[in-house]
């Protein structure tokens, strides 16, 4: 993703990131030259009838974009409680996005969460964790799109998991809100809604489901022209120019990116055919155009897999004449417990340089600081480098002919000088192992198996560290165009 930050870069005729305040002004210019009337209309009709009754921050938001605002958008499969917090760090970045967008281009930009509720891996949506207790929901019914799946049994198991798990009292309160949705809805997508829209009340988050027959119907000259394989061929010969740069596809194409759903079942579609719109259902290369058809949007906030996808997708959005947005590489959250605070006082290092540096960084700077270490091998080494040289000197000046034999030798004895160099610093290692110790404890508390936290661990776990729900000052924090990793200190 380093190469798609890069204005100008090797990516730039495949997508473009957002480096410069004029790049949203022009993509909102551009996107308001290309989306119809029309559709903006059906949408706002099929929000309405998606959220029924509406928040006052939710109203303000669909008030605004029937009236011509523009959209800033984030999308996630339907994670049980979440999932990892993933799920709502997409999300506040994306209203961050939003808020500094509308700064900048000085008119109304909307927040959209995108429900991935036609997704069938259940199996990546089952559980969630919290605290190191993990829950996984046993279902019998995985094959069709999740979110139609029954919250009935859902409720049993999750309320069950609650009651017995280990939890502070913040925790408790958070995930029995959510656990209240999948009480009162009926379906996995509707339980999801409502739980975001519960959680994001404040933001003005507005919440669509692509799974939407009036939605399937606006988009059918797509799924006309990739029943024709038109979309397909783009997508396969611009992930042809990706590989010749050196980039790999993050999806595969298909002849025809398109599934045929029920309740019950998602079937690849492998040739032409005549299905009622709600019955067809993009995968995961054809969605982000599907979503793109429907919404104004500026630009989709995403994880660096999910961009990397997008990139395959510039020759099928020329071919139809739809503007691509900006991509913007979501913002990452450190919360940093007390206990890790602690550690990395003893640690004598920026909290910073945990996240900027690599363990192997740290510890060569470390070493290195603590005894001088380049001052002690000049020292160690200088009278040693002089004979060397004195005595190939000597030699080629007494044996003209052995001229490149006393070079070879020279080259040999330098090499045992680095060699005792590297066995002087291999001790100095072990001597510092308490050290390390510390490091590596701090590393796994803020990297959890070598990835990025949010990965990991739950919006749960994060609350718990911090002792409440820190959204609003996480927005405070993200808002700006560049993202970034942002640090929450925990009360514990």
């Amino acid at each position: 993703m380093k190469d798609l930050l890069l204005s100008g870069g090797p990516l730039k005729d495949f997508g473009n990131a957002i480096t410069q305040e004029d790049d949203l002004i022009r993509a909102a210019k551009v996107k308001k030259a290309h989306y119809k009337d029309a559709i903006r209309s059906q949408v706002v009709r099929a929000l309405k009838d998606q959220l029924k009754e509406l928040s006052p921050k939710e109203q303000k938001s669909l008030d605004a974009l029937e009236a011509g605002a523009c959209t800033v958008t984030t999308g996630h499969q339907l994670m049980i409680l979440g999932g990892t917090a993933f799920f709502e760090i997409k999300i506040l970045s994306a209203v961050a996005l939003a808020r500094e967008t509308s700064r900048i281009t000085g008119t109304p930009v909307v927040p959209v969460f995108w429900m991935a509720s036609e997704d069938h891996d259940f199996e990546e949506i089952a559980s969630f964790s919290v605290n190191g207790q993990k829950f996984t929901w046993k279902h019998d019914q995985t094959g069709g799109p999740v979110g139609r799946l029954k919250t009935s049994s859902l409720v049993d198991q999750l309320s069950q998991f609650l009651n017995n798990a280990n939890l502070t009292e913040a925790q408790r309160g958070f995930l029995s809100e959510r656990l209240s949705h999948y009480e009162q809805q009926n379906t996995l997508a509707a339980a999801t809604r409502a739980m975001v829209r519960e959680w994001a009340s404040e933001f003005g988050v507005l919440v669509i489901d692509g799974d939407d027959a009036k939605l399937k119907s606006l988009a059918a000259p797509l799924w006309k022209a990739e029943m024709a394989g038109e979309l397909a061929t783009q997508i396969e010969r611009t992930t042809s120019l990706l590989k010749e740069k050196g980039y790999r596809a993050q999806v595969f194409p298909r002849e025809i990116n398109l599934f045929e759903i029920t309740d019950t079942t998602r079937e690849r579609i492998t040739v032409e055919k005549t299905l009622p719109p709600e019955q067809i259902s993009p995968n995961a290369l054809l969605r982000p155009m599907y979503q793109e058809f429907l919404l104004p949007n500026i630009s989709y906030v995403g994880g660096g897999g999910e961009l990397a996808y997008w990139l395959q997708l510039s020759g099928a959005f020329a071919h139809v004449d739809l503007p691509m947005p900006l991509l913007y590489l979501r913002d990452s959250v450190v919360p940093v417990s007390t206990k890790t605070m602690d550690l990395i006082g003893h640690l004598d290092i920026d909290v910073e340089q945990i996240v900027s540096c690599s363990r192997e960084a740290l510890l060569k700077e470390r070493i290195e600081s603590k005894v001088q270490f380049e001052h002690e091998s000049i020292q160690l080494n200088s009278t040693l480098e002089q004979s060397i040289e004195s005595w190939r000197s000597s030699l080629q000046e007494l044996y003209p002919e052995l001229q490149q034999h006393a070079e070879a030798m020279e080259t040999q004895l330098r090499k045992t000088v680095n060699r005792s160099n590297k066995t002087r610093f291999r001790i100095q290692k072990k001597r510092e192992n308490i050290w390390i110790s510390r490091l590596d404890r701090v590393l796994e508390a803020v990297f959890p198996k070598g990835v990025f936290w949010e990965r990991r661990a739950s919006y749960a776990d994060l609350i718990g560290i911090v002792g409440e729900d820190p959204k609003s000052a996480l927005v405070e924090k993200m808002s700006t165009i560049k993202a970034g990793t942002y640090f929450i200190y925990g009360e514990k």
